[in-house]
């Protein structure tokens, strides 16, 4: 095939996709549905091509799913809800040069823009509320992050010795969070140069980080809470959830990573 021939084959392509694209916005409007889209990169602004981006139930069933194009660039078509959560990872990198990206609570009632980003310091478990007191200024996040050199250091070091973890007996006795008793695959504290937090997009102060400990399927983490005084200068956003993204650069790792959660306002 010649290359006109090459070029004319992928302009019809890139047209009937625009031509879909702009039917399922005129359909959507009409039967309930919106899209989520956006792109897969790195922290180093890399496209990641075959990342899985699948949205999840509170029991962590898949509800939908796809993969990111060559350009980083994915799109899922969805009914109007909240849902519990979207992960997103190519599976070949999962534990071997990257961990997950997590973004919790998703609104969608009109279409949205996600941009997942990854690498080796996976963000987990984000929560976030707004503390009973007034003026309501602040916000209060909990998540737990997770180290990928630690955890394939734990995972070298059973190999070696063969141990293996006792979740059943641990859960039995709900044992208490000794140091013996913790899984240890978070930095060992955070400061707030190494932490990025917006709301909307914009920065937010931190006011105060606590290292806390959770305990999840018969172990122990290390957790964080911290607070956060809400940006004064932002515009009303468009929906009625405000947007929370952290991103965490490690200086006792030297690793990565990012994850979001949204809040609805009262």
């Amino acid at each position: 095939m010649s290359l006109q021939k090459v070029k004319a084959a992928r302009l019809r392509r890139a047209l009937l996709w625009m031509l879909f694209l702009s039917a399922w916005g005129r359909l959507s409007a009409q039967d309930g549905n919106a899209r989520i889209y956006g792109t897969v990169t790195d922290f180093h602004g890399q496209a990641i091509e075959g990342a899985s981006v699948i949205l999840k139930d509170s029991r962590f069933r898949p509800l939908q799913e796809t993969l990111s194009d060559k350009n980083g660039k994915y799109v899922l078509f969805v009914p109007k809800g909240t849902y519990y959560c979207l992960y997103a990872i190519r599976p070949a990198d999962y534990r071997v040069s990257r961990l997950e990206y997590w973004t919790w609570n998703v609104p969608v009632y009109e279409d949205m823009e996600i941009n997942p980003q990854y690498d080796r310091m996976e963000i987990y478990g984000i929560n976030v509320f707004e503390p009973q007191v007034t003026p309501q200024e602040t916000y209060m996040l909990y998540f737990r992050p997770m180290s990928l050199a630690k955890t394939l250091a734990i995972v070298d070091r059973q190999k070696v010795d063969g141990r293996r973890f006792e979740r059943e007996k641990r859960a039995e006795g709900l044992l208490k969070p000794t140091e013996g008793d913790i899984l240890n695959v978070g930095p060992e504290a955070i400061t707030p140069g190494e932490l990025e937090i917006e709301v909307n997009g914009l920065k937010a102060k931190i006011l105060g980080i606590h290292k806390t400990v959770e305990y999840a399927r018969g172990l122990y983490y290390h957790g964080y809470n911290v607070q956060i005084l809400k940006p004064k200068n932002q515009s009303a956003p468009k929906t009625a959830y405000d947007r929370i993204t952290i991103v965490l650069h490690s200086r006792e790792t030297g690793e990565s990573g990012k994850g979001e959660a949204f809040i609805k306002r009262r």
